[in-house]
């Protein structure tokens, strides 16, 4: 494993087992991330990054928006909060067909995309391919 990649970190947050478990097949078998975090709800995340934030790191998060305890905007605005968005790149993967959502993740820098569920290869490779990210592939 490359440098790069050893300061790239992909979490998945989605309040549904079956597509986290279909992202985490997804990302491992297209050569996205060996070992992504998951987790099932928005606050679980926001404490992941409250002990584990490294400056030296670089997040992907595959973040849902409609989940309980907190959602995926609470989610970025936390992240924001503690000026960590930085070094956070969003790719919104949500089931949601709300054109006001998407004009809503506009206006968060740090997301990078946002792909309607489910993952695929080809939103994987159009992901990999991002000027975020793209040094880690």
């Amino acid at each position: 494993m490359s440098l790069a990649k050893e300061n790239f970190e992909v979490l998945i947050v989605d309040d549904d087992e079956m597509t986290v478990f279909l992202h985490e097949v997804y990302v491992k078998e297209n050569a996205f991330h060996p070992a992504p975090k998951s987790f099932y709800n928005g606050k679980d995340a926001v404490d992941y990054f409250n002990t584990y934030f490294n400056v030296a790191n670089h997040y992907c998060i595959l973040l849902d928006i409609n989940m309980p305890i907190l959602d995926g905007w609470e989610v970025m605005d936390e992240i924001m909060a503690k000026g960590m968005d930085k070094n956070v790149s969003v790719i919104i993967l949500t089931s949601s067909i709300n054109s006001a959502d998407r004009v809503k993740a506009q206006k968060y820098d740090m997301v990078i995309d946002y792909v309607e569920k489910p993952l695929s290869t080809e939103n994987i490779e159009k992901i990999k391919s991002q000027d975020h990210i793209k040094a880690y592939f």
